[in-house]
């Protein structure tokens, strides 16, 4: 979006009359100082949209980071029709500026010029079924939806900040499975040369031993020696067998209904949010012993073990301890029943292939939501020997 373009949208100018102004040259400032006359005349613009428009322009501005902030929430798209009706889109206030001046993000909505119109015959036309209340519901849930949709685009492509486990093992088992090739990323190459690899594509061990201090965590060494190169192959390889594979958002199958209509056993899934964990240090020791993530959500118990041999850094270590957003993919290994203290949930048993910090996330409950839901007998069933 150009300056231009997002100052009209910024006073309720339609886009596509934006799009019309732009190619004639009118700045907003233009507009503005050209009477009616000539605008209808010398731009060949329709009276009615000379009035509208002269109207909007007389508003105050939304502020620029809350508009940006609606379009993309709203994915540029009406949240009534979704786009069915037209590609076009307007700034509505749901309740009306003359009578509020309001230009909050609350007050403001996405529609198209079709809806947008119907919207405005509230009061005037017994036909019109668009309420305010109408339009913010339907905000509401577009804004989810759309969410819910970057956050799977974002997962599937692999648009991670951060990589903080990689258990490389089975991710090979996984490509071999999947793809049944020799295994090879866009770092392939680069990482054979190095001598990181074997030309067959396998992690060279003896290469391991002479730069990593720490042998039992292969990928955690000095990253001019290729540790970064390593993950970021490792994780390439993971990506491609996520576009074979059917990577399901753990969101949907966190029903009762998803659970009694299908077998989930041996799913493939994805899930970004707050997971609560313990990390494996201690004492300042790194420890090898297995330690866990979950998410408990009534009724639903979802843990992924996590063999910290496969943490591929000590702030990966430490971020496991601190409720941390993350993006995490894995298989459905199990379902079952556990029961503490007299209350019953379904435990998913999840293996992890690989989880670190996403760029793109859901708006979830706060964090301290988490926090006050454990309890030590929860505490005490994470740190019981495996």
């Amino acid at each position: 979006m150009n300056i231009t373009e997002e100052t009209y949208l910024n006073y309720g100018v339609p886009s596509n009359w934006t799009d019309n102004y732009l190619d004639k040259g009118l700045t907003v400032s233009t507009f503005r100082s050209t009477s009616k006359k000539n605008l209808i005349e010398k731009y060949g613009i329709e009276e009615q949209e000379v009035n509208f428009v002269k109207n909007c322009l007389k508003r105050e501005a939304i502020d620029k980071d809350t508009l940006q902030l609606l379009l993309e929430r709203s994915n540029f798209t009406c949240c009534l029709c979704k786009g069915t009706k037209s590609s076009a889109y307007i700034i509505h206030h749901i309740e009306e500026y003359s009578q509020t001046q309001d230009n909050e993000y609350h007050n403001l909505a996405v529609l198209c010029p079709n809806d947008h119109d119907e919207a405005h015959k509230q009061g005037k036309s017994l036909t019109s079924r668009i309420t305010a209340d109408n339009i913010r519901k339907a905000k509401e849930g577009w804004e989810k939806q759309v969410e819910k949709e970057n956050v799977k685009l974002a997962s599937l492509s692999g648009n991670v900040q951060e990589i903080d486990f990689l258990n490389f093992h089975r991710i090979i088992e996984l490509y071999s499975n999947t793809i049944n090739e020799t295994p090879r990323s866009r770092f392939t190459d680069k990482l054979v040369n190095l001598g990181a690899l074997t030309k067959d594509g396998y992690l060279n061990i003896d290469y391991i031993k002479v730069h990593n201090d720490t042998p039992d965590n292969p990928l955690k060494f000095f990253a001019g020696y290729g540790s970064w190169d390593l993950r970021l192959h490792y994780f390439d390889l993971l990506l491609q067998c996520i576009r074979r594979l059917d990577f399901i958002d753990l969101d949907d199958l966190l029903n009762k209904k998803a659970i009694q209509n299908g077998n989930i056993i041996g799913r493939y899934c994805y899930y970004v949010g707050g997971l609560y964990g313990k990390s494996p240090d201690s004492g300042g020791r790194s420890s090898s012993k297995i330690t866990h993530l979950y998410l408990r959500r009534k009724p639903f118990f979802v843990e992924w073990k996590v063999d910290p041999t496969y943490l591929v850094s000590s702030t990966a270590r430490m971020r496991m301890s601190d409720r941390t957003i993350y993006v995490i993919y894995g298989l459905i290994r199990n379902i079952g029943e556990i029961e503490r203290n007299g209350e019953k949930f379904i435990h998913l048993d999840i293996r992890p292939y690989s989880f670190g910090i996403p760029n793109v996330s859901k708006d979830r409950t706060p964090i301290i939501h988490y926090v006050k839901n454990q309890n030590d007998d929860f505490e005490t069933y994470f740190e019981r020997e495996e």
